[in-house]
């Protein structure tokens, strides 16, 4: 059976979804957004990390146990699911994030207009 290693994006992926994460609960205030979107982020974040060191046991297992080898499919499987949902999740809190932005400039714009 031949054994993949992770995609070579999913550290990098982790450290981003950190990123957006920090940035979500620094301006959630100030943009007056939900914390679900970041409690989602997070959950992904956390479920994403915990298959990835999952996988990374199961592989260094099935190198000595035919029992590990057994289970490196589903694990494999199950993070690369998890993997997947942490990158849509990123890009959904991006989105998020945009369209608290843009709406609050906006915003300002239509009150700098009236002013005027």
């Amino acid at each position: 059976m031949k054994r993949n290693p992770l995609p070579e994006e999913a550290d990098h992926l982790v450290a981003v979804g950190e990123a957006v994460a920090a940035v979500l609960a620094e301006k959630r205030d100030e943009l007056s957004m939900s914390s679900e979107i970041e409690a989602l982020l997070r959950a992904s974040i956390t479920e994403a990390t915990s298959s990835i060191n999952a996988y990374l046991g199961v592989l260094a297992g099935a190198k000595k146990s035919r029992g590990a080898l057994s289970h490196l499919a589903a694990a494999r499987s199950r993070c690369d699911g998890n993997i997947r949902q942490l990158r849509r999740r990123i890009m959904r809190s991006i989105t998020e994030l945009y369209r608290y932005v843009n709406h609050r400039e906006i915003g300002a714009q239509e009150v700098e207009i009236r002013r005027t």
